[in-house]
Formats: structure tokens, C-alpha cells, sequence
């Protein structure tokens, strides 16, 4: 079958590299593509923007569906499965970016670190890869969690416990794929009466998918309980954004909880290790994939107390504020939904804690020091 002819969403980092081994590479605007620009290829490398379903690739010659992304609302897999086309995701590849944006968002609103160091809890709707990953990070900065996952039985995780539980911690952060079928569907699945119910000044985070939680859901919560913050990565209908809700928000941001480049790099091997596996699977032989080294930022620090180190060490590296700033400002563009594509197609390169170097800025850094912001970059 070798070479093969390979579409690739033109904002999948990397893929010139690692998919070079398996042929004829080229690039399509994931928004846009259509079935007259499936040609004869063979394989078709997505992120979440592109529906791949009957519609695009009926009568294609598409054997082979991935995309660079943890989620796969927009796959029709039974429509893949029923047509013989290998279809993957990329499980669990930008986890640890999500997390680096829970504790950006939670460095930069007000006093919420140091609530939740002193005996706050996070509450975590989804405990799949992400919310797993969420946990374990915010329990080595001796942050507590409590999860919600009506999918998993709460005997399988001490984390796990009822929606109830998660709705009286002081920040709740929403990790949940979205889903319209099953027991369980998740669409919509939070309203406004209840989300009301959290403390005094509490702090929602969404950062999962954008029809977890309804736009008039989230509107009529800030007219019920304007104390209560809302950071929302993700939107109902993206990519246009309801601006009456982001005017609302501490924190607004393009979809881009999940964008560092160490996640998006990680999401381009999976796939491109499950299309190798593919490949051999089907007889046309093995092939080694290049690997693919990024350099190691190395960050000087000069704060001294434990909050104000971690927020230093935070901010430079990954700084929500300013893509919180960037987002305001596309919304006031003539396409504001243009801008949107534009911000995530254009995203500066922002690297994850656990691959920085951080060091003393004049003087070496103490053993507590060093412990803390091992725990950051989630190391043990």
C-alpha cells in the first residue's frame, strides 16, 4: 500500500517530520475541507475542528482516520467502524497542557492559591486522562480534589464522589467530553440551579468541551450569583462566542487549554505510531518513525515565598492572562469567529512546566525550593 497519500490538518505540528516515512503529504484548513478535496488520498490526519463523517468521505478512498486530539465528538465513529476505515484518537496527549492551564487560571485569580494550599479543594467534573491528570498534579502542590464521573464506579478512584461533593469546592473545573447518547450524556448535563450552589466567590474553570454547560445556563448563573468567577476556555458553537458571556468571564481563551506544543507534538506521534501499526497490520512492513527533540527553556526565578515562586514560575512560562488579552481583543474584529480559528492557528509557542529548566536568578535555588517546583512540573 506504501506510499500512502496523506491529507494533514495544516495546524498538526511536526507531521512533514513523522509522516514523511509513510508517503505524500498535504495540508488542508481543518475547517474547511471538503470531500472534493479528498482526492485519492488514503489517510486523513484531523484535529477536533474537522466533522469527519458519511458526508466527507463518502465514495473516498480514505482507509485510515486519526486525529491529533483527545476527544472524538467529532468523529462518527459507528459510520467508520460500519466502513472499514481505521479510525484513532490521541488519548490523554495534551492532559498535562490542560493542567498547566488549571493552575495558570488558579495562579491568576486573586487568592485562590493560597485558598486552596490551605485546605481548599478542587472539584472535577470528567475523570478520564485529563481530570486523572488535573488531580495528581494539583495533589503534589498539596492542593486537594474531589472528582464526579458518573461513567466510573466511585469505589474505583478515592477521588471519586457525587456531584453534590464536587459542587462545594471553592473552584470546579470541567473536564468532560461531550456526549449526546449513552446513560450518561453529557450535553448540557450542568445548569444554571445547579452551579448555584457553590460557595461564596467560588471559581469554574471549563476547559473541556462547550456544550457541557449551556451559554444561557452560564448567563442566567452570573445574573443569579455575580460573585461566582467563570474562566471558559471552551464555547457553544464555536468557533463564534457568545461576547455577552465572555464579557462575563475573569478568564476567556480560544480553545487553547489543550495547545502547548509538547501536547500537540505528542498527539502527532500517537497518531503517527497508530498509522505505523496500521500500515504494518496490513502487510506493507514496519517503518521507523523520527523522533522529534525540543529544547529545554531555562527560566531564572527570584521570588521567595512558596505562592510567590510558584506564581513566578508559572506566569513565565505560561501566562494565561495573555491569552486572555488576545482573545478580548479579537472580539471585537469584523469576523470575530475568523479571529478565532486565526488566534488558535497562530498560537505563540508555549512550552509545558515539566519541560523547563528553572534555576536561581543570581543564587541557586534551596532543596524546598527545588522539591516545589518539581511538584509543579509534576514530578514526584
Amino acid at each position: 500500500m506504501l506510499p500512502l497519500k496523506i491529507l494533514v490538518d495544516e495546524n498538526v505540528p511536526y507531521a512533514d517530520a513523522m509522516f514523511a516515512p509513510f508517503g505524500e503529504i498535504r495540508r488542508f484548513a481543518g475547517r474547511r475541507l471538503s470531500a472534493a478535496e479528498l482526492g485519492g488520498a488514503q489517510a486523513l490526519i484531523v484535529r477536533s475542528v474537522t466533522r469527519v463523517d458519511h458526508a466527507l468521505l463518502a465514495g473516498s478512498q480514505i482507509k485510515f482516520v486519526g486525529s491529533c486530539t483527545i476527544g472524538a465528538d467529532h468523529l462518527d465513529m459507528d459510520y467508520l467502524a460500519r466502513s472499514g476505515i481505521a479510525a484513532y484518537t490521541a488519548p490523554g496527549c495534551n492532559a498535562n497542557s490542560v493542567a498547566d492551564y488549571v493552575i495558570s487560571v488558579i495562579c491568576a485569580c486573586s487568592d485562590r492559591l493560597e485558598v486552596l494550599r490551605q485546605g481548599g479543594r478542587v472539584g472535577l467534573v470528567g475523570f478520564g486522562n485529563v481530570g486523572r491528570t488535573v488531580a495528581e498534579r494539583l495533589a503534589r502542590l498539596s492542593i486537594d480534589s474531589v472528582a464526579y464521573d458518573p461513567l466510573l464506579a466511585r469505589s474505583s478512584d478515592p477521588h471519586l464522589s457525587t456531584l453534590d461533593e464536587v459542587l462545594r469546592c471553592e473552584v470546579m473545573s470541567v473536564h468532560a467530553p461531550l456526549t449526546t447518547g449513552g446513560h450518561y450524556p453529557s450535553y448540557h448535563m450542568l445548569t444554571a440551579k445547579q452551579l448555584s450552589g457553590l460557595p461564596n466567590g467560588a471559581l469554574l474553570i471549563s476547559a473541556g468541551r462547550g456544550g457541557v454547560i449551556a451559554t444561557h445556563d452560564l448567563l442566567a448563573l452570573k445574573q443569579q450569583r455575580p460573585d461566582i468567577h467563570l474562566a471558559m476556555d471552551v464555547w457553544e458553537g464555536e468557533p463564534s462566542v457568545d461576547k455577552r458571556l465572555a464579557d462575563l468571564c475573569l478568564i476567556a481563551t480560544p480553545h487553547i487549554a489543550g495547545y502547548s506544543l509538547d501536547g500537540k507534538v505528542a498527539g502527532t506521534r500517537m497518531i503517527a505510531e497508530r498509522l505505523a501499526g496500521y500500515v504494518a497490520d496490513i502487510g506493507s512492513g514496519e517503518l521507523d518513525l523520527p523522533e522529534v527533540a525540543l529544547p529545554r527553556p531555562s527560566i531564572d526565578l527570584k521570588a521567595e515565598g512558596d505562592n510567590a515562586l510558584l506564581r513566578e514560575a508559572v506566569a513565565a512560562v505560561y501566562d494565561v492572562c495573555a491569552d486572555d488579552k488576545r482573545f478580548r481583543e479579537s472580539l471585537w474584529a469584523e469576523d470575530p469567529a475568523k479571529q478565532f480559528d486565526a488566534l488558535r492557528k497562530h498560537y505563540p509557542e508555549r512550552r509545558e512546566f515539566a519541560f523547563c529548566d528553572y534555576r536561581g536568578a543570581g543564587k541557586a535555588l534551596s532543596a524546598a525550593q527545588l522539591n516545589l517546583l518539581a511538584a509543579l512540573q509534576g514530578s514526584k
